[in-house]
């Protein structure tokens, strides 16, 4: 279990310094093209890549597209939400205040779902994890400031 556990960490990790590298891209991408020509750059580029990997993999379960329920296809224009806030912000307040805003955002609407079990298993709100939502926002002041 403690090896799977270090995979989960290794993996999540990689996943937050792609993010952070990509968000600095689509800064610039932003900068001189726009925010929809970043958002068309990046999903374009991300695409292409998904489609090389479901050919090598002989289409994977895509044919069971037909299966999930409708509001999962809402994830494509939520990642141009994504991208597109993020090629904004960053010109204007940086790298790491988007970045922070991005992760306490993310965090505290996580809770959100858990504690209701919206598209996820029930995990309500205990006083530790209040507490932590309180010191992200102490964090995102300091790094705001």
């Amino acid at each position: 279990m403690t090896s799977v556990l270090s995979y989960v960490i290794i993996v999540g990790l990689v996943g937050g310094v792609a993010v952070a590298v990509q968000a600095a891209m689509a800064g610039i991408i932003t900068e001189r093209l726009g925010v929809i020509e970043n958002a068309l750059i990046v999903f374009s580029g991300g695409f292409l890549v998904a489609l090389v990997l479901i050919i090598v993999n002989q289409g994977g379960k895509i044919r069971e597209w037909q299966t999930l329920p409708w509001y999962v296809y809402l994830a494509g224009p939520l990642g141009i939400v994504i991208i597109t806030s993020i090629g904004f912000a960053i010109p204007r307040i940086g790298l790491a205040s988007t970045l922070t805003l991005i992760v306490v955002s993310q965090l505290i609407i996580g809770v959100v779902f858990d504690h209701f079990g919206w598209l996820v298993a029930i995990r309500p709100i205990d006083l530790p994890r209040l507490a932590g939502i309180l010191f992200l926002f102490l964090g995102t002041w300091i790094v705001l400031r």
